[in-house]
Parts: C-alpha cells; structure tokens; sequence
C-alpha cells in the first residue's frame, strides 16, 4: 500500500471510530425500559381474569394464611384497568380487604400504613394504587405516605365517590399532598361524573363513568367510580417509568396532572 492510499485508509477508520463513538454515546442517554411493578392495595386479583404472568408474589394482610386470590372483585377491576393502560406491568397484590360471610373485613389504620412501607422495601414497587380512602387524616398513615415519597415510589388514589352525598369530605390518603389524586369524569370526558369528589385538592380527572373493567370470572363489564380513573392514571405512570427509569415522583405528578 502506497502512502497516498495509507493515509486516504486512516481517515476512513478514524471516521469510522469517531461515528462509533458517538453512537455508543447515543446509546448512553437512551431512557432505560423496565418492567415496573405495582402495588394494587385492594382485594386481591383473580388469577380467572388476570394472566398469571401479569401477576406478582404479594400478601394477604387481613390473613396471612389466605391467598392473594380476590374474594369480593374490585382489586381484580382495577388491575385489569392498569394493564389495559401498560401491559407490561407486573401487579403486587396487597390485600386490605376480604369479602367473608356477607361482609367486608378490612385492615386497620396501622397496618394499612405497613402495607405501604412494605410495597416500597419488601415488594419493590414504583407505583402504589389505593383505590380507597379514609376520612380521617390518621399519622402512621400519612407517615407511609412521606416515607414512599422519599423512596420516589408515587402513590395515586382515589378521590371518593359521594360528592352528592358529602361533597365537603376529603379522602385520605388522596387528600395528602405527596399523594395523586383522581377525580371522575363522565364517560364522555365532558365534565366531572356526578359521584365525584372535587376541589384544589384533587390533582388530575379521567373519565370513571362506563369504564371497562373485568370481573372475578373474567368476564369483561364496564363500572363507574373514582376507583377505576385512579387505576387508569395508575397505568399511565406505569407506562412512563417503563419507559424512563430515572423519572423522578415530581417529574411523574407533572406529567400526569397536564
């Protein structure tokens, strides 16, 4: 090889090494897919209507001798509207609450507030729903809500459904500050639904009227209530951290409130 061909040679692979390079660096800033997991604190998940692939090892709080199988339909309801927003998710079911002999048994204060420190050290989970509220602002509870904010770990919850009722109650954990909340619209998207807590204290609405959702056979239905826009927005904040590892509790809340 000539050196008038050696050198025409070297600045071809130079090029070549520079245009890697700057490939690898693009590489570096790409946002990190992940597969999130999420806390669904409710009544369990039906394995009739949720794939087991879908499905995570969780706990049932009110007996830990049960299973995480759904005895009532609502934490089955609102997983199956998660998953319909980010199918990848995989979904922790926490259980709070267990339909025995007619009625519901639920969790006290203190252990509901275990089971949110638990979702974020023990099950490892981004996102936590709780399509439920207390009406009282209890300590151990909004002291789980701080903890999982310092972890960047986002809970949404439900803003309540009995505006006609007591349009002047605010739900907890919703109404915590660190906390997502979800208001209802109708099934148009036109206006907040009729049941539908309100106020400057409610973050973000979607629509909670005519919602699809699948029941405890796995039959599809379709249900009102602020439960089912927390799990919708609860499934678009999966999707965004799937998406961007990295992206911050403060971040999400921005996105999700526009």
């Amino acid at each position: 090889m000539n050196a008038k061909k050696y050198k025409k040679y070297r600045i071809v692979v130079i090029l070549m090494v520079v245009i890697m390079a700057l490939l690898f660096q693009g590489c570096g800033k790409q946002k990190t897919k992940v597969s999130v997991r999420v806390a669904v604190i409710d009544t369990g998940i039906s394995t009739n209507a949720i794939s087991k692939e879908h499905i995570a090892e969780g706990k049932n709080y009110v007996d830990t001798k049960l299973s995480t199988e759904d005895t009532y339909g609502h934490g089955t309801a609102v997983a199956s509207v998660i998953l319909k927003e980010a199918k990848n998710t995989q979904i922790v079911p926490l259980i709070s609450n267990v339909f025995e002999n007619g009625k519901i048994k639920q969790v006290d204060n203190d252990t509901l507030a275990q089971m949110i420190r638990d979702a974020v050290d023990i099950y490892h989970c981004r996102v936590i729903n709780l399509s439920a509220g207390l009406v009282l602002d209890k300590e151990s509870v909004r002291r789980a809500v701080e903890y999982a904010e310092k972890k960047n770990v986002l809970i949404i919850a439900s803003a309540g459904n009995d505006y006609a009722e007591n349009g002047a109650v605010r739900y907890y954990p919703a109404a915590y500050e660190s906390v997502l909340a979800v208001g209802a619209l109708n099934k148009d998207g036109t206006e907040i639904a009729a049941f539908s807590q309100r106020g400057e204290w409610v973050d973000v609405y979607t629509v909670g009227e005519q919602v699809e959702i699948k029941t405890l056979s796995g039959n599809t239905s379709v249900g009102d209530g602020t439960s089912y826009s927390a799990a919708k927005v609860t499934g678009q904040a999966a999707l965004k951290i799937e998406n961007d590892a990295e992206i911050t509790v403060d971040e999400l809340k921005k996105m999700l409130s526009n």
